[in-house]
């Protein structure tokens, strides 16, 4: 079977009509079904020879099953990739076996159109209509693109002057706690606080804490390794906040919420920080039913969004780069079943 064909079948039920098994169709209906196919077909060309001579030039360590170093090119698949046998456990693999395009169906193409798509703050319904994909599709690419940034930021490192603060999401409907048939009010159980931290270099941090209220515990797990010593810490005067003062020998200047609530923008010395959680909330209000057992992969997509490289296009190749260097094989059935189990 071609590609183009292959295409079709993958694409069916996306294209379907309800005129389809008419046995005569209207001059109108055959015009509607053949600008979808039309449109269609665009959105999912074949595979094009640069997306081939990238993957065929791609740097292979070692066999992605037992580690091995001594394996051989034996021959190319069906779509011209290369394709290599390992001398040890002889198990015949692709440059992408074991990353997240492993067996994949859908070319580079709409990968980088999904990705454009998503670091433009795009929910996943509107980039997976206007990829002609199907939703699940959006889903479960969402799923890998979270496996590939899942420790991104391990090594970041806030210094000179930091700002922190923290900021809180709900809970999901299902999940709050009521107290007399009503929800708890202010900051509860029914929340989940995010550490968010930025300095005067760019760098940005942002952390689950997975508790409600702040402890010293949960503030030192969340920014702990992740600000240099002697730096400058400004923050709101959240208890908690001390402990980083304490061990990491920080000086500091505190200004109370109570005291920059009623302030402007441009006048009010928590600006930076303010600014990060407006976006973070722009970004999550496209995303409002997302699963709050995900929230840290959230964070790690945000983070990486909003930090260098600005240029959409540039951001993108660094991603790229990064999926087809790093081990991280997410299988469908493994990842989508799990969720609808989950969600039941």
């Amino acid at each position: 079977m071609s590609n183009k064909s292959k295409v079709r079948e993958w694409g069916h039920s996306l294209r379907r009509m309800p005129w389809d098994d008419h046995e005569f169709q209207t001059d109108t209906e055959k015009l509607i079904s053949s600008t979808i196919e039309e449109w269609y077909l665009a959105k999912h060309r074949e595979t094009s020879s640069e997306e081939i001579t990238l993957i065929n030039n791609l740097d292979i360590p070692a066999c992605p099953y037992c580690g091995s170093e001594s394996f051989i090119r034996k021959g190319y698949y069906g779509d011209g990739i290369q394709r290599y046998q390992c001398k040890l456990c002889e198990q015949k693999f692709s440059p992408l076996t074991n990353t997240i395009f492993d067996s994949r169906k859908i070319p580079f193409s709409e990968w980088i159109e999904y990705l454009i798509h998503l670091f433009e703050f795009h929910s996943i319904t509107t980039s997976a209509r206007d990829n002609r994909n199907a939703r699940s599709t959006g889903k479960y690419w969402l799923i890998k693109v979270f496996s590939v940034l899942k420790d991104a930021q391990s090594d970041v490192t806030l210094r000179g002057t930091v700002y922190i603060d923290e900021m809180y999401f709900s809970r999901y409907p299902r999940d709050l706690i009521l107290k007399a048939g009503k929800k708890l009010r202010g900051i509860s159980r029914n929340k989940i606080c995010v550490a968010v931290g930025c300095d005067t270099h760019g760098n940005i941090l942002i952390k689950v804490e997975r508790v409600s209220k702040p402890s010293n515990k949960s503030t030192w797990e969340a920014y702990g390794s992740h600000i240099k010593e002697n730096s400058h810490l400004i923050h709101d005067d959240e208890h908690s906040h001390g402990i980083l003062v304490d061990k990491l020998h920080l000086t500091e200047s505190v200004y109370p919420t109570s005291e920059t609530k009623q302030l402007k923008d441009e006048e009010n010395p928590m600006d930076p920080i303010n600014d990060l959680h407006s976006l973070i909330r722009t970004f999550m209000r496209e995303h409002g039913g997302f699963s709050r057992d995900d929230i840290q992969d959230w964070m790690n997509l945000i983070w990486f969004i909003l930090t260098p490289p600005r240029n959409r296009y540039e951001k993108v190749r660094k991603f790229m780069d990064l999926a087809l260097s790093a081990p991280q094989k997410v299988r469908y059935r493994e990842v989508m079943y799990k969720k609808v189990s989950d969600n039941h």
